[in-house]
């Protein structure tokens, strides 16, 4: 995970003048997943089957049920009777006994291991077998099935590794578990560095969409009313507007960090997630994201929903399309069929009334499937594709351009993406897909920082025609420029009506790296704009300033900026309960905890940061400094003549050695 304080170095030392005047704070626990405990107001899918078996039948008989589930003869789709495979030049022995499945390996460790599956994960395209080792990480074996070729594959050939692991593999109880079983707890114990990971229910169940079930149980176990009033105890998505129904589904089909435990349905989304949109995803041979902002990878359906006509205008959710949630699986739902028109033409009735002089395509023909050429599969997924979310138009231009695939020659397989520019410049000269020709061109040139680029980025942030996620892309990049109109329109952005768009402005306020190392500071509308942040209604653009306002430093808090800073410092610490295996975040909080004064606490988190990763830079230095806040100072002179002169902060570490010998 990428540090929100990586512009940190220089900075910090100007910022930790706040917590030379601030008194040690009083020890606090910091907030726990368990302090509202996501399993307080839960009672399970079982409890919800007493009353609504059918329903429940239905979600048992699909997908979002069995994501995850045991391993047993009736689950594993992948053959164990094959006694062994070869991947990647290393063999794995397959064995099926007395019903339980096995695999041997001597990828882990170097020496030959025999493991028990325990639990299979997936089982529409490829299949994922999951173990508990002795530390108690669930990790996916790399032997992994192909469902629909019906072959074995490595695991790594799909999923990018722990990126701290010295062997790659995949720790499903690290960054997986979220969405694939539900009401869980990592359990994971510094101490001792081991984890107890367990959970309520397998899969997606009834209150990850209804939101906690405990009060309306109890409701209806005393009485059978029917009354309207009492169906306000359990969440209708169907019943939600369309923004707050679909961030029910963007808990899991959104590509976001997660930053607060507990998320409930009927909640906002950025309270509890932050998306990660195209400017800061990574640009590497497997991006999340076209270069036109549209997303690129699985998972990311909300996201592209987000950004379409039919949510934005037409007040589209998620349930407008998918109206039985319950029954995921799209082959399974004829409404979703591609021939089904009426899906689309329900709401748009006049193209309907005239589909072959919309699509010049024949009736019967798949050019003539709204979805076919609106939604077409240019969505990479696991070994598959998938449709696109965004609803938009062929743009064969940024075929040629960027190789974004378009509808028209995903069809028109033996065609070249030139045809299709040529045919539909013909057939719509005026068309809308200019508009994702320009998005593809002016984020670009922004990620290069071209300096063409500024005008149109500042245009397109503020359309208010466009989604506030494309806007929002255009601020990310407006950060690549020192010009003082790059500058007026991040703030400018940063009291915008949308969280995503604040959120982003906000994070662009910080200092660029080379303006850290030459001690630059910020104007005062910066710092003002940050410290109005702390303020903001929604927990994301809070967290995402609190790094922008350490990294950018300057004059001492008051007494009430000092107040909301450790507000928010806390709404941190509860982030970071949630990645207490997570070295880059722990030492973030310690370095949090310590503008806040409270030195015991960021002690603590920077000690588990350095039993995590005992070499990973700054960590040392910043453990003396809390070790000084703790007043033991004969501890913090030891760890500063520990720091290595490799280290970013070895020459403050020895200026502070020498203020410590006066």
């Amino acid at each position: 995970m990428r540090s929100p304080f990586h512009l940190l170095a220089t900075a910090l030392l100007i910022s930790l003048s706040w917590a030379v005047h601030v008194q040690p704070q009083a020890v606090q626990q910091a907030p726990s997943v368990q302090a509202t405990g996501p399993g307080a107001a839960f009672v399970g899918a079982a409890a919800c089957a007493s009353c609504h078996q059918v329903t429940h039948d239905m979600w048992k008989g699909g997908r979002h049920s069995r994501m995850v589930q045991l391993a047993t003869s009736a689950s594993v789709t992948g053959d164990f009777s094959k006694g062994s495979v070869t991947l990647r030049g290393s063999r794995y022995g397959l064995r099926i006994m007395d019903g339980r499945f096995f695999v041997t390996e001597s990828y882990l460790t170097g020496k030959v291991q025999e493991h028990r599956v325990e639990y299979t994960l997936g089982n529409r395209r490829i299949q994922h077998y999951l173990t508990t080792l002795e530390d108690g990480r669930i990790i996916v074996l790399p032997p992994s099935w192909d469902v629909q070729r019906h072959s074995w594959f490595h695991n790594m050939e799909i999923v990018r590794p722990d990126e701290d692991a010295k062997t790659p593999v995949q720790q499903w109880n690290k960054s997986c578990v979220g969405c694939h079983v539900s009401q869980e707890d990592v359990g994971y114990r510094p101490a001792t560095r081991t984890y107890t990971t367990h959970w309520m229910d397998f899969g997606t169940s009834c209150e990850r969409c209804h939101g906690p079930g405990k009060a309306h149980v109890q409701q209806y176990t005393r009485s059978r009313d029917t009354r309207p009033e009492t169906q306000r105890l359990i969440v209708r998505p169907t019943r939600l507007d369309p923004n707050t129904s679909s961030m029910i589904c963007a808990q899991c089909h959104s590509l976001r960090e997660v930053i607060a435990p507990n998320f409930k349905a009927g909640e906002d989304y950025y309270d509890y997630f932050a998306p990660v949109i195209e400017y800061e995803s990574q640009s590497d041979r497997d991006p999340a994201y076209w270069s036109d902002g549209r997303p690129r990878r699985f998972s990311n359906d909300a996201v592209g929903l987000w950004q379409s006509a039919c949510f934005l205008r037409g007040g589209a959710t998620c349930t407008t399309c998918h109206n039985d949630p319950h029954v995921p699986d799209i082959e399974r739902n004829r409404q979703l069929a591609s021939s089904n028109n009426a899906l689309c033409t329900r709401c748009h009735q006049d193209i309907g009334a005239r589909l072959t002089a919309h699509t010049r395509h024949r009736a019967e023909s798949a050019g003539s499937s709204c979805v076919e050429c609106h939604m077409p599969k240019t969505v990479i997924s696991i070994k598959s594709t998938m449709r696109d979310h965004t609803i938009s138009v062929p743009a064969p231009e940024n075929t040629v351009a960027f190789g974004i695939p378009n509808a028209c020659t995903e069809c028109h397989a033996d065609k070249k993406a030139a045809w299709a520019v040529d045919t539909l410049a013909t057939w719509w000269p005026q068309g809308r897909r200019a508009t994702l020709v320009a998005r593809a061109q002016v984020f670009t040139a922004g990620r290069a920082g071209r300096p063409e680029a500024l005008d149109r980025l500042i245009a397109l942030a503020n359309d208010g025609r466009e989604s506030p996620l494309i806007r929002a892309n255009a601020v990310g990049y407006l950060r690549n420029y020192a010009d003082a109109r790059a500058v007026s329109a991040i703030l400018a952005a940063a009291n915008a009506e949308y969280p995503v768009i604040r959120s982003t402005a906000i994070q662009s306020l910080k200092l660029s790296a080379k303006a850290v190392a030459d001690g630059e500071r910020t104007g005062g509308a910066v710092r003002a704009a940050l410290l109005t942040a702390l303020d903001d209604p929604r927990r994301a653009v809070r967290l995402s300033d609190l790094g922008s306002l350490i990294n950018v430093g300057g004059e001492p808090f008051t007494t009430e900026d000092e107040r909301r800073f450790r507000r928010v410092s806390r709404e941190f610490a509860a982030k970071a309960s949630l990645y207490q295996d997570d070295a880059t975040v722990l030492g973030d909080l310690g370095v949090v905890q310590l503008l806040a004064g409270e030195f015991d606490l960021a002690a603590n988190a920077i000690v588990n940061s350095r039993t995590l990763e005992p070499n990973r830079p700054s960590t040392t230095f910043m453990l003396a400094l809390a070790r000084l806040g703790q007043r033991r100072v004969d501890e913090a002179r030891a760890l500063l003549k520990q720091v290595p002169s490799s280290d970013p902060y070895y020459r403050s570490a020895q200026q502070r050695l020498k203020e410590l010998e006066r």
